[in-house]
């Protein structure tokens, strides 16, 4: 290859493996020298020489009888996650984290780096305020959260801003003309969680309708927690003439509760669902819902993370906005 681009050995190595050491006219003469040569390099034993693997872990949580790639929600994480580090010449390891407790201080994230040979990782379903996420870090592993995030850390992340997300769909309740929300949400140790009550309680405030504890449910985001919280909801001192949702998987469990109950939707209790996963749009009625893009939140995940391990940059926040998806199960109250 070498003799056929009229250069040393050592310049056809810089160009494949410090390509910006070597100037375009010359970088150009070897790859068509190796285009004509059909040359393909050995990406294993090239990484091996860099001392990295070329991989990128993608931890997710395993949870008794829930099949994890199958939900919506990672399915599109992960595809995002996927074609960015395929475009980037890294490979997609996935790797299982058990989830047996909601606080569990003995994690170790660690052992996924060490034993999985892998440049840097990426967190889904972690808890809030882990302290061994704190440790990851101060450990100097490269690795990246996806829908968590620790104030103050340094700790890269990407997620929708939740908050707004909440707000909005509260606030199109409101416009409808409904005080009486209920809101069923996921559990308090997730960030998640956590931001869309801000944003539940924020709109309340802003129209002067005071926050009710007796309104505020609680789920798992399984649709049979949705389906168990309609009861609950019906059997309050004041029924909600109105509802919003974590997430559509509990929204159309409660939808099904509510049916099955007498109550039509959205003619007695309207509802207001989250993610507008596919969920949404096979139940009936459809679901208003607030719109995330989880492919994109993967993708750009993936795509800042690499830029981290290149040593391109030491941190990224990134934030994605939501919008809400109006469709069947709202109206105005009676």
């Amino acid at each position: 290859m070498a003799v056929k681009a009229g250069v040393s050995g050592a310049t056809v190595s810089r160009v494949f493996n410090r390509p910006e050491s070597v100037s375009p006219s010359t970088r150009e003469k070897v790859l068509k020298a190796a285009k004509d040569l059909d040359y393909h390099p050995n990406v294993i034993a090239t990484n091996f020489i860099k001392g990295i693997s070329g991989n990128i872990g993608v931890i997710i949580p395993r949870i008794k009888n829930i099949h994890m790639l199958s939900v919506y929600y990672f399915a599109e994480l992960l595809g995002g996650i996927g074609d960015a580090l395929s475009r980037r010449g890294y490979n997609l390891v996935l790797l299982y984290h058990d989830i047996t407790a909601p606080v569990m201080p003995g994690n170790d994230y660690t052992k996924y780096f060490k034993g999985n040979k892998v440049d840097g990782g990426i967190l889904l379903g972690t808890f809030a305020n882990e302290p061994s996420l704190v440790k990851l870090k101060e450990e100097g592993y490269r690795f990246c959260l996806i829908n968590n995030y620790i104030e103050n850390s340094g700790i890269s992340y990407a997620d929708a801003d939740n908050l707004k997300g909440s707000y909005k769909a509260v606030k199109y309740l409101i416009n409808l003309g409904h005080e009486k929300i209920a809101f069923l949400n996921g559990p308090m140790y997730y960030t998640n969680s956590i931001d869309r009550l801000k944003g539940y309680k924020r709109a309340m405030e802003e129209h002067g309708i005071p926050f009710n504890r007796e309104l505020l449910f609680e789920g798992n985001y399984g649709r049979k927690s949705g389906y168990t919280a309609a009861r609950k909801i019906l059997s309050a001192k004041s029924p909600p003439s109105a509802i919003f949702v974590s997430n559509d998987r509990m929204a159309a469990g409660l939808l099904q509760g509510l049916l099955e109950s007498g109550v039509k939707v959205p003619g007695d209790i309207s509802i207001v669902g989250y993610d507008d996963s596919d969920v949404a749009t096979v139940v009936t009625p459809q679901l208003t819902t607030v719109h995330v893009s989880f492919y994109e939140i993967g993708y750009r995940c993936a795509d800042e993370l690499v830029k981290c391990i290149k040593g391109e940059k030491d941190y990224f926040g990134i934030s994605v906005q939501p919008k809400i998806v109006i469709r069947k199960s709202c109206s105005r109250p009676r």
